[in-house]
């Protein structure tokens, strides 16, 4: 009996992903569910506002923007040329071979279900406090997580259709809620609005290395753009276009709101010590009224579970790209046959996120306290060498004659972006027990994870385990 002869009426054996189900605006709100600004706002923005440069943190927003920008340049050079459901795996193997991709391709994994996961557990528990808030009941963070991680699995199931429409409704909901807050603000403290906030004396001053992570946590998912690649309409003009305008997007959403928090008090650095959590709640009840805070707490766990959405999609389309290639095993890559999504993958990521839940629902833990540290830590040392990596390929492939873009962007750029990525990455490194806010030796050596992910996977690949890149090229 032949493979195919084998599958079930629901699989298909294509090895592609559902074609043209998903367009420019889709792409785009993918990547800001999976940043979540409000949640951002709620946490790495109020810390940084709280333990960083305080008031220089809208500056520094727009620096790492601009940085990201930079890096951009190769990042759609290297677009044009590999479509992949694992973007970053086709993109660092088009320049620096297929075992270093393979690699990359697990360190990407291994990061994105972490996050699928934490967002999990951070949907849970700012659902219990909605909860609790309006109708006075409180149950356990994982009853709710639960549910969440129920409507994950049928959202991935079904698709990006749907998912997209989905997440744009929660995206659009927190930018109405942040501009309405930023325009009372503006309405009734118009003074607090100060160009200070640019200036170097303010953006460098202060915890800066703390403030830079901050930074470049809110821009994670930046990558989202090219790993729909496969399903987009248009692809190629489609990614660059989709790439640009969530980063454009997302620089403008952050500095405006952090401005906006920043002009609401006279010393933002000691409103936001007193308690960063509650911040921009606080904030809201003060400038739209008491009713805000409690409603904000609703649109913020419906944020979280949108981000938990974007990460589970992320996680199972590069797990399907590493079925694919035979790097994991060939049922990774099965699509369903209606809904055309990779919907084996995507119940292996469920159960990863039940598997790293299940400790800290056994242990009775507070998910925020002790499940964010570690995924924060791990999310962002991944993301930004990932990032690093890319900058290194699109060079590489330049002076291989594989591109033939001009010197900026397939050179100048990514040099440049190389070079401010591995400084923040540095910086993570040296500052990590502030990143993560924990000294527990479990969650210092966590990073460990994608380390040897990568190990393993350059090792199976050279062990001959693996199919081709190149079957997976732009067509």
């Amino acid at each position: 009996m032949t493979a195919q002869q084998e599958l079930t009426a629901g699989e298909s054996a294509s090895g592609h992903l559902k074609r043209n189900t998903i367009g420019i605006p889709g792409m785009v709100f993918m990547v800001v569910a999976a940043a979540a600004p409000l949640t951002a706002m709620a946490s790495n923005l109020s810390l940084g506002l709280a333990f960083g440069v305080g008031s220089g943190m809208v500056g520094l927003l727009l620096l790492v923007g601009a940085l990201l920008a930079i890096f951009t340049a190769g990042y759609v050079v290297l677009s044009r040329r590999v479509f992949n459901a694992g973007a970053y795996y086709a993109f660092i193997g088009f320049g620096l071979g297929k075992a270093t991709g393979s690699g990359a391709a697990f360190v990407a994994t291994i990061a994105y279900n972490l996050a699928a996961g934490g967002m999990i557990a951070a949907t849970g528990y700012f659902t219990d406090i909605a909860v609790s808030t309006y109708m006075g009941i409180h149950l356990p963070w994982y009853l709710y997580g639960a549910v969440a991680l129920a409507v994950t699995a049928a959202l991935g199931y079904i698709g990006v259709g749907i998912a997209k429409t989905v997440t744009t409704v929660i995206s659009v909901a927190q930018f109405a809620i942040i501009i309405w807050l930023g325009i009372a603000i503006m309405i009734q403290r118009p003074d607090g609005f100060s160009l200070d906030v640019f200036s170097p004396e303010r953006m460098f001053h202060g915890n800066i290395a703390l403030s830079l992570v901050f930074c470049i946590l809110s821009f994670s998912g930046f990558e989202a753009t090219a790993i729909y690649g496969e399903e987009a309409k248009a692809a190629r003009r489609s990614i660059q276009v989709a790439t640009y305008s969530a980063l454009a997007l997302l620089v403008l959403v952050f500095m405006g709101s952090t401005w906006s928090i920043v002009a609401a008090f006279d010393d933002i650095q000691t409103v936001a010590a007193e308690d960063p959590g509650s911040l921009i709640f606080r904030t809201a009840d003060i400038y739209l009224g008491t009713w805000a805070g409690g409603a904000l707490s609703v649109i913020v766990a419906f944020s979280f579970l949108a981000s938990g959405v974007a990460f589970h999609n992320m996680a199972s389309r590069y797990m399907f790209a590493l079925g694919r290639s035979r790097l994991l095993p060939s049922r990774f890559a099965t699509v369903h046959r209606r809904y055309g999504t990779p919907y084996i993958s995507g119940a292996v990521q469920i159960a990863i996120s039940i598997i790293v839940l299940a400790p800290f629902v056994i242990a009775q833990s507070d998910p925020i306290i002790n499940l964010f540290p570690a995924v924060s830590g791990i999310t962002s040392l991944s993301l930004t060498a990932l990032m690093i990596g890319c900058c290194i390929s699109v060079v590489t492939a330049s002076f291989k004659g594989l591109v033939n873009e001009g010197i900026w962007s397939a050179r100048l750029a990514p040099t440049i972006a190389g070079i401010g990525l591995t400084s923040i990455c540095a910086i993570i490194i040296a500052h990590y027990q502030e990143v993560t806010g924990s000294d527990s030796l479990v969650v210092a050596l966590m990073p460990l994870l994608p380390v040897i992910g990568a190990i393993y996977g350059a090792v199976i690949y050279r062990r001959g385990r693996g199919r081709d890149l190149e079957q997976h090229l732009a067509e």
